[in-house]
């Protein structure tokens, strides 16, 4: 993590601190560093914004950690969904975001473990979603939403992907 983005943690952190009226010293923000300096800016801040819609109290760096996928069965155990909820998101992006999540956020092999066969979703459909999930990010300019290979050259060409196949 550079400067930049341990700024961004930190903001981020103490914000989402700051809404369960907690301060953030310097010591918890070294604390939470060393617990969490090797992730993605990016996805601590998806996990701190998830965190508070369904957490009651102030996080600790294992309640982010789930969130992020170190343990999602757990997660979901401790955290579940808020009841009630709707979308408006088309059915058929909603479903690319789920298979896309649900493929991505387990340990793989990337592009190699992503296209397989899997019951209801069939290669060609599962090439459908990955196109529909990099439009998606491209479109709501959220490029950290897609790793790196896992972006299609054709909605990312001007980032200068390593990898552009799919």
């Amino acid at each position: 993590m550079n400067q930049s983005d341990r700024d961004d943690f930190m903001f981020a952190l103490g914000a989402t601190l700051e809404f369960y009226n907690k301060k953030l010293s310097s010591a918890d923000f070294s604390f939470w560093y060393s617990a969490m300096g090797d992730r993605s800016v990016g996805a601590i801040k998806t996990a701190l914004k998830e965190y508070v819609r369904v957490g009651k109290f102030a996080p600790r760096p294992a309640n982010i950690l789930e969130l992020m996928g170190t343990n999602r069965e757990h997660s979901r155990r401790l955290l579940p969904p808020p009841e009630n909820t709707t979308t408006k998101c088309p059915p058929e992006i909603a479903a690319a975001w789920l298979w896309f999540l649900g493929h991505t956020c387990q340990k793989s092999d990337a592009m190699g473990s992503l296209f397989r066969e899997i019951e209801g979703v069939d290669t060609d459909l599962q090439e459908r979603y990955l196109h529909i999930v990099n439009e998606q990010a491209r479109l709501h300019d959220m490029p950290g939403a897609i790793p790196d290979e896992y972006k299609l050259a054709e909605h990312w060409g001007d980032l200068n992907l390593t990898r552009t196949t799919a």
